[in-house]
């Protein structure tokens, strides 16, 4: 196990233990097929995965448990991972996949015991990005400050950020001339990181220019953490600077 997903465990376990949810036989776990604010997790039966097909957001941690009295191998495509479960094992405790890739956008088939089909489909966290300025009409040569804000949703577990997430967003600002022309990316800005609410990051960007004709400018975001896509990528509403005579 690596050590963002024994972090996790140690984490959830906590958690699970202070409320009391490990309490009880092994068939009544509290979480099968369920998601909650640290994860989701799929029960393993007599009659394949339940739910067969689990639907949850990136950045959130997926586990089995085997409600079973016989042991089940979960085996995904691939080759991407295979974990066999005792009865009543899983859960907060493990077994885990050592890359967590389902931790990142994607659909990920697996099987149980060679017979059972199921799915896991992560879902892309949203995100959002503004452009705006003080006016939409300038003189001619005129500077104008584009200004905007990105919002990342903010990771639910700090302790499984990966290293350098918080340097991995830049805003690239695009422009046309025409309607009937393509936008063009103009240049790539850095935001600086705002102070933290509770669960969220956000921030501010800016950029001056200095258009020579009327012109329209979006921004978008597109950048995601190295190991794989987490946020979904907006463009800002367009924005349109005209030039006064």
């Amino acid at each position: 196990m690596n050590k963002r997903l024994a972090a996790r465990a140690i984490l959830v376990a906590a958690v699970s233990a202070t409320a009391g949810l490990l309490a009880g036989p092994a068939n009544s776990h509290p979480n099968n097929g369920q998601c909650d604010a640290f994860g989701c997790q799929v029960a393993l039966t007599g009659a394949g995965p339940s739910p067969s097909t689990l639907t949850m957001h990136a950045e959130q941690g997926l586990t089995f448990f085997n409600s079973d009295s016989v042991s089940h191998t979960v085996v995904f495509a691939n080759g991407l991972c295979s974990l066999t479960f005792a009865p009543g094992q899983g859960g907060p405790h493990g077994p885990f996949c050592d890359d967590n890739f389902a931790f990142y956008v994607g659909i990920y088939p697996y099987t149980v015991d060679g017979k059972f089909q199921g799915t896991v489909v992560t879902t892309a966290l949203r995100r959002s990005v503004t452009l705006n300025a003080r006016t939409h009409t300038i003189r001619r040569g005129t500077r104008l400050i584009l200004r905007g804000r990105v919002n990342p949703p903010g990771w639910r577990h700090h302790v499984s950020n990966p290293p350098g997430w918080r340097t991995n967003v830049s805003v690239i600002v695009l422009a046309r001339h025409n309607s009937k022309h393509p936008y063009r990316p103009i240049a790539t800005v850095n935001p600086g990181l705002m102070a933290k609410v509770p669960g969220n990051w956000k921030q501010n960007w800016t950029l001056t220019v200095q258009p020579g004709q009327t012109t329209t400018y979006i921004a978008k975001v597109t950048a995601q953490v190295p190991q794989g896509q987490i946020w979904t990528n907006p463009r800002s509403r367009p924005f349109t600077v005209r030039i006064r005579k």
